[in-house]
């Protein structure tokens, strides 16, 4: 049985365990990496995703709204395209904010303020241009945590008026990743850029 010592973070419900170095035992709306998806979703549901889509012919996510949730507006899971047990290796919850950049920066500080004193090491802040807006007006801020077993991310998105006249628009985001799919992705992103 795992040992979790649960702290909330400013409404989201991130769990940060005791031994802070096992992606594991971190979950956002009670699901862990390692988890099966099929243990809290049925493939119907799963297949009635707002988009999946495929990394290559390995992986395939989901993503889809989470009436459920306490804290999080949508769900990002990530799995092994041929693996029937729906093993997760990728989460990921989402909250919207239109026109409200403001409120995730407040959230994002708040919450790096809690992690960095939980872990006893302060993550890595970064910032740049958001990849699928090409004028450059949308941007994001990342603030990144490797474990020995995964990495967490927390990131805002301020996407640009023309993205949100799209859809695309401002959100928080909290990001549990197990240590393999890190690794694969970073050794195939230029692949899928094609």
């Amino acid at each position: 049985m795992k040992k979790i010592f649960a702290i909330i973070f400013l409404s989201i419900c991130f769990i940060i365990p005791s031994k802070a170095d096992n992606i594991k035992d971190f979950e956002i709306e009670g699901i862990s990496i390692g988890d099966s998806a099929l243990d809290f979703f049925t493939i119907k549901e799963l297949n009635n995703s707002l988009d999946i889509t495929d990394y290559l012919d390995v992986y395939r996510y989901y993503f889809f709204p989470y009436p459920k949730g306490k804290e999080y507006d949508y769900l990002q899971i990530t799995v092994k395209q041929k693996d029937k047990k729906y093993i997760i290796y990728d989460l990921q919850g989402h909250i919207f904010y239109e026109n409200n950049i403001k409120k995730c920066f407040k959230k994002i500080n708040k919450i790096k303020k809690d992690i960095d004193e939980v872990l006893n090491y302060k993550g890595t802040d970064s910032s740049g241009k958001h990849w699928l807006d090409k004028t450059g007006q949308s941007e994001y801020r990342r603030i990144y945590y490797r474990l020995k077993t995964g990495a967490a991310e927390i990131i805002c998105y301020d996407m640009s008026k023309k993205m949100e006249s799209e859809g695309k628009y401002d959100r928080f985001a909290i990001t549990l990743s197990d240590k393999e799919f890190k690794q694969w992705l970073t050794a195939n992103h230029s692949k899928m850029l094609k």
